[in-house]
């Protein structure tokens, strides 16, 4: 199963660029899952606001604004569990796809987000 991980640096009010561009999996072919798992160094907020994710493909929107969780001691970060936000596959009809996928930081700090994307 490849893999794209990596741990983000984001500042206060800010958004990442696309995760995957300049990736080998920029783009990905029919029939091809995607997992994506998130967590942050961040407690979310009492006024709500928290890092989040945006996953869109061809055009469609499989997350929006999604909580990304505290990374807790003692609770595995992988391709299962609590830290997953999205698994999906792309249309075994397609041809090309293109997964877009985002962090904001809505906190007041600079927060850490690791993050990675499986590709089955």
């Amino acid at each position: 199963m490849p893999l794209v991980k990596q741990t983000l640096s984001l500042a206060a009010g800010a958004t990442s660029s696309a995760v995957l561009t300049g990736t080998t999996y920029e783009y990905v072919g029919p029939n091809v899952g995607v997992r994506v798992a998130a967590a942050t160094d961040q407690a979310p907020a009492a006024s709500g606001s928290n890092v989040v994710m945006n996953f869109t493909m061809n055009n469609t929107e499989l997350t929006k604004n999604g909580a990304v969780s505290q990374l807790t001691a003692g609770d595995a970060f992988g391709h299962t569990g609590n830290y997953v936000l999205n698994d999906t596959r792309t249309p075994a009809d397609s041809v090309r796809n293109r997964p877009i996928i985002t962090f904001t930081n809505n906190t007041a700090s600079t927060a850490l987000v690791d993050f990675a994307v499986f590709i089955s």
